[in-house]
């Protein structure tokens, strides 16, 4: 008979950068009542003041200096390992479940499973069946600590972008699934968005972010090919990006240098520590 995920000891991450406590106390209030372990990582110095009933579960981690996102989920990984836990929740600071419950009540234990996610902003049509997916991103995703601990956990030398779908590229590589649930949902915001006077979104990262997205973007291209991340991709992400600064973004010229360099550094130099097969 299938086993339920629910016997089985779930920790929960959220990496913290500069939070919003009342969305913070929100996102955690949607989970903190179906896992056991609550890990908030201090990516940044200010102190998180979010007191409700579920404080005995929360542990503090991180020491306020921004190791980005790579880093943190690999110090919960070890974390889990350490203490026993079978699966990992990975959020962002701003996400909200809508039916946390329901989705893990859900989830079968299947080794050969290395993620389960959600539907995050309506990405895929309700009311389809669990199914295969390519990639998923990390907020709302639910970690099998067993595979990703095979797997050699995240690359830190990413740091933040594609950090996620990196792991699930190498994921498939090494014949293990990736699945989404169409009718379990979580809300996400992606960046800072702003609507230019043309009337759509743009993004809006820091330099800083522009920098890893296109860099990490060329090293998964160099790294893994085509399968990974096609020169379409990248053709459309890069006009997608840059129309939105020329358009309606702020430090145009720090956002476009940060782009320029990212090229030629994800092209020409070394990358320091590629993927090996497991084994």
């Amino acid at each position: 008979m299938p086993e339920s995920i629910k016997r089985h000891k779930i920790a929960a991450i959220i990496i913290c950068y500069h939070p919003n406590e009342n969305v913070l106390h929100q996102n955690i209030s949607a989970f903190a009542q179906h896992v056991d372990t609550i890990l908030l990582w201090h990516n940044s110095n200010e102190s998180i003041n979010c007191k409700s009933d579920w404080d005995e579960k929360v542990h503090l981690l991180g020491d306020g200096t921004n190791r980005y996102i790579a880093q943190p989920l690999n110090a919960a990984i070890n974390w889990c390992i350490k203490n026993k836990y079978d699966y990992l929740l990975t959020m962002d600071q701003d996400t909200i479940w809508q039916n946390f419950k329901e989705f893990i009540s859900q989830i079968i234990k299947d080794d050969n499973i290395a993620i389960h996610s959600p539907n995050v902003n309506y990405c895929y049509l309700t009311n389809d069946q669990p199914h295969d997916v390519e990639s998923v991103i990390t907020s709302g995703s639910l970690l099998n600590i067993k595979v990703a601990n095979k797997l050699g956990g995240f690359r830190e030398d990413y740091k933040i972008y594609w950090v996620d779908g990196e792991f699930c590229y190498w994921a498939r590589k090494n014949n293990y699934r990736i699945i989404a649930y169409p009718n379990h949902h979580l809300r996400q915001q992606f960046g800072n968005q702003t609507k230019t006077l043309f009337g759509y979104y743009t993004s809006n990262y820091s330099p800083e972010i522009y920098y890893y997205i296109f860099r990490n973007m060329r090293w998964m291209h160099r790294e893994h090919g085509n399968y990974a991340v096609s020169i379409k991709c990248i053709l459309y992400t890069s006009m997608y990006n840059i129309r939105g600064i020329l358009l309606g973004e702020n430090k145009k010229i720090a956002k476009l240098h940060n782009i320029t360099k990212a090229f030629w550094d994800g092209l020409v130099k070394r990358i320091p520590n590629p993927r090996r097969q497991s084994s």
